[in-house]
């Protein structure tokens, strides 16, 4: 006989044999039931009970002794109703829950994303993707690009565009530098608009590298300049702490 319906509907492999041995039994205590079912003793007391839960099993004790029935199989049916109408409340309660767990994944989701952006109008497309994921208040952390970046007359001139638009929607900017001499340029080229803080570290750090959100951009510069983007919060958040720890070390 297959037996896997039941299963599907909640009944353990012992529930099935125990309520089955008691079918063809009658009235008896537990030894036959232990006999037939080949469950062992120690488990047999703990499958009634639960059978008894299920309405599928009575107990009577006569002189101090216990003995168990099985019920109609038809109790099965009212069982699966019964498990149906606890299904539909528990879906009732579900769905008033439903959107709390959304909003609760909403902010807590981590989105993850690798992109590669080449050539000098990729980087173009890049910062003014940067422009519209910004807004005021937001910060803009950079470890100054090398000097090979500044031979590119087209993209220092898109920097520049850049940093005024930047400014202009009040988006604050912290800027590492290696070398004083770094700075100096920097500071030339960056107009006092109050929202860019610049300082300089002895600390070797990695050139060309930009954080914003949950966004770490790597600038590789050369023939095909390309820029390297990990979106992802984790990622971002280890780069920040560094950013940071050599920001706290570094001269202003």
């Amino acid at each position: 006989m297959d037996t896997g319906i039941l299963e599907d509907i909640g009944f353990t492999k012992g529930e099935i044999k125990v309520y089955f041995a008691l079918l063809g039994m009658g009235n008896t205590t537990s030894g036959p039931i232990i006999s037939k079912s080949a469950v062992a003793r120690s488990k047999v007391y703990d499958i009634l009970e639960k059978l008894k839960q299920k309405g599928l099993v009575s107990e009577v004790i006569k002189q101090n002794i216990k003995y168990f029935q099985a019920a109609s199989p038809e109790r099965i049916l009212d069982y699966i109703k019964i498990k149906e109408k606890e299904i539909k409340e528990d879906e009732s309660k579900f769905k008033k829950l439903l959107p709390e767990l959304l909003q609760k994944q909403k902010y807590t989701e981590e989105k993850q994303d690798v992109k590669v952006y080449a050539g000098f109008e990729g980087i173009k497309t890049f910062y003014n993707e940067i422009l519209g994921q910004l807004e005021k208040g937001d910060e803009y952390l950079a470890m100054t690009f090398s000097d090979e970046s500044l031979k590119h007359k087209s993209i220092v001139l898109h920097f520049q565009k850049f940093r005024q638009l930047r400014a202009k929607k009040g988006i604050k900017a912290k800027i590492l530098c290696r070398t004083k001499e770094q700075l100096t340029q920097k500071k030339m080229n960056y107009t006092a608009t109050g929202l860019y803080e610049f300082r300089v570290t002895g600390q070797l750090i990695p050139a060309g590298i930009v954080i914003f959100k949950d966004t770490v951009a790597t600038f590789n510069w050369g023939s095909n300049p390309r820029v390297f983007v990990i979106i992802c919060k984790e990622n971002a958040e280890h780069y920040k702490r560094f950013f940071y720890d050599v920001w706290e070390k570094a001269k202003v």
